[in-house]
């Protein structure tokens, strides 16, 4: 009998597209700061693990600040913050809404940190696990073993859903969690009867 659903977040549940970096910038010279498409390129690839690292909005905005080396007043600080919780935050899929009503107790499963999934309304009951939850990150047995402690269910007990073969599938298959990819384009290649795989998560139901 299924009693916990385990999903990931970016790609399964939500669309977590990359940021408009050209955006940031024009808000940060809407603030008359002189900042260079270099400085621009070097937040792009020390946001995602600001994401990780950050404890809140605030924070991952004066992380972004000193990456950049600007001073920003306290009002502006706040504008930025409310700017880049706006462009970074994921977009519930259409199809996600199907899951919610669902009677198994929920998890999220994320490499993002809590504050970047709780902030969700829709995804108010789900559990949140990020890494400074589970002490280790995808694919790491250890971040899946934490949530299953965590949510008092065995392996055979619970379902992980997921759009990554590596991260998410494969290390749940390993310790014994029936594990269901999705890919809603349709271009990861699995063999027949090797892994279950969805193109919604309309499908869900019907594999529980």
């Amino acid at each position: 009998m299924i009693k916990l659903l385990i999903f990931d977040f970016c790609g399964t549940l939500a669309g977590c597209g990359m940021a408009d970096y050209g955006r940031i910038a024009d808000k940060l010279r809407d603030f008359n700061l002189a900042v260079s498409d270099d400085d621009i390129s070097k937040l792009g690839a020390a946001l995602s693990g600001f994401l990780v690292e950050s404890n809140n909005w605030d924070d991952l905005t004066n992380k972004t600040i000193q990456k950049l080396g600007i001073v920003l007043e306290k009002d502006r600080r706040e504008q930025l913050a409310l700017f880049l919780e706006k462009r970074l935050s994921g977009k519930l899929y259409d199809d996600a809404r199907d899951v919610l009503d669902l009677p198994q107790k929920k998890a999220i499963l994320t490499l993002s940190n809590k504050f970047a999934v709780s902030g969700i309304s829709q995804l108010r009951h789900f559990e949140v696990f990020s890494p400074e939850i589970t002490g280790a990150k995808k694919p790491d047995l250890k971040a899946f073993l934490a949530v299953l402690e965590k949510m008092a269910v065995n392996p055979d007990e619970a379902v992980m859903v997921g759009d990554n073969l590596e991260n998410d599938i494969l290390p749940a298959k390993a310790i014994g969690i029936k594990a269901i990819l999705i890919d809603r384009e349709n271009k990861i290649k699995v063999k027949d009867g090797e892994i279950i795989k969805i193109s919604s998560l309309k499908e869900l139901k019907k594999y529980l």
